[in-house]
């Protein structure tokens, strides 16, 4: 649904359009409280997340996102953290204190 809001609007118009998808699903991600973050799109699309970020700001003022996308949760990445530092069996004791 953003990303026909996206082609309605022309934002779509001079961008990448895997650009705009990738915005598009981040907005989501957000919206549902998911652990992921804006690099981890610029990662897998190997897209510069600054790019991205730009990308991601102009499209949420554009369509006054701002006050409806939450504020990033830090504890939502905490499981994500703790599981990278190898830390075996004790990864979830970490995770949960």
């Amino acid at each position: 649904r953003l990303f026909t809001v996206a082609v309605q609007r022309n934002f779509v118009q001079g961008r990448k359009t895997m650009h705009v998808v990738a915005v598009c699903l981040y907005i989501v991600c957000r919206k549902e409280k998911s652990p992921h973050m804006l690099i981890d799109f610029s990662d897998s699309l190997s897209i510069n997340v600054f790019t991205l970020g730009s990308c991601f700001l102009k499209f949420c003022r554009l369509l006054n996102l701002e006050e409806q996308i939450p504020l990033i949760d830090p504890s939502l990445y905490i499981h994500r953290f703790a599981g990278r530092m190898d830390l075996g069996n004790k990864t979830q004791t970490v995770a949960q204190s």
